[in-house]
């Protein structure tokens, strides 16, 4: 089941270049970063403090240092932890760009059951882990590499992620996927987000979102903190929120209708929900990043 309403509509990278690097920072302006999937692989350090990530409904408390992967197709989001800051940085990357055009070895034993979904890759690697220290030093040049974009970056991008796989397999952390109960409630998750979404301007009721998915409000509010680590209100006032914020930079409209536009009908309360988040005002936000 794919449900491409989650799915990020940003573009990592291009088809010459598909793999993109990241960093965020979660602290008092952003609280954290809304339930989502991609196509590719993203893998994940904890530049310093601490927080939270959630991995297909599996939640870690991470903190610097810490390595995570995140496997394709799977929903993951990152929040704050009782208020600490977190930064982190990341390079989502396609799996494909390390095929070879004839099949071989690499492709067939190692990158297809990755690309094909029937094994995944270990999800968090610490720095206590035993083989830490290859899997930093890989890390590190790999961000190195998408940092400096000197001549031939590219090829340092491809070939550190060919020499990570190395390390996965050869460390014996890569598992064949098993079909467990987490699938069906990630797949749940799914539809409910996707009819959040949709619906996002819209009132929207724990009721509505469990009728959508097929079950009560009772289970529908349990799975959702699970999965997500947040009730359901909590989830839609985040997400519309952010929402509210990328428009707030993006076009020249109004406070009061763009607010309106997310089903904040109360201009008092859109305005103190935004500053709770993001510690100032929509028209400060706005001002202090130059729209």
């Amino acid at each position: 089941m794919k449900n491409t309403e989650l799915l990020e509509k940003k573009q990592h990278g291009n088809a010459m270049r598909p793999f993109a690097k990241y960093a965020m920072v979660l602290d008092e302006h952003l609280t954290s970063y809304p339930m989502h999937w991609h196509e590719e692989m993203e893998l994940i350090r904890i530049q310093s403090g601490r927080g939270l990530v959630f991995i297909d409904g599996k939640r870690l408390e991470v903190s610097a240092g810490d390595i995570l992967i995140v496997n394709p197709y799977l929903l993951h989001s990152v929040a704050q932890l009782e208020n600490q800051s977190m930064a982190i940085e990341s390079v989502v990357f396609n799996l494909r760009m390390l095929e070879a055009s004839i099949a071989d070895a690499c492709t067939v034993q190692y990158l297809a059951p990755l690309i094909n979904r029937t094994h995944l890759c270990a999800r968090l690697i610490c720095p206590d882990h035993p083989h830490y220290g290859v899997f930093n030093d890989n890390v590190t040049t790999l961000l190195m590499s998408c940092n400096d974009r000197q001549e031939g970056y590219e090829l340092a991008v491809k070939a550190n992620l060919m020499w990570l796989f190395y390390h996965f397999y050869n460390k014996g952390m890569v598992r064949r996927k098993t079909v467990k109960d987490e699938e069906k409630y990630s797949d749940v998750l799914k539809t409910a987000l996707d009819y959040i979404q949709k619906h996002l301007g819209e009132t929207l009721t724990v009721g509505d979102i469990a009728a959508t998915c097929g079950y009560s409000e009772t289970y529908m509010m349990k799975l959702f903190k699970k999965m997500t680590g947040s009730t359901c209100m909590e989830y839609i006032n985040a997400y519309r929120l952010k929402e509210c914020a990328e428009r707030l930079l993006s076009t020249k409209e109004k406070v009061l209708d763009i607010a309106y536009e997310y089903g904040f009908n109360n201009i008092s309360y859109f305005n103190l929900q935004f500053k709770r988040m993001y510690g100032m005002t929509p028209k400060g936000y706005r001002a202090l990043n130059g729209k």
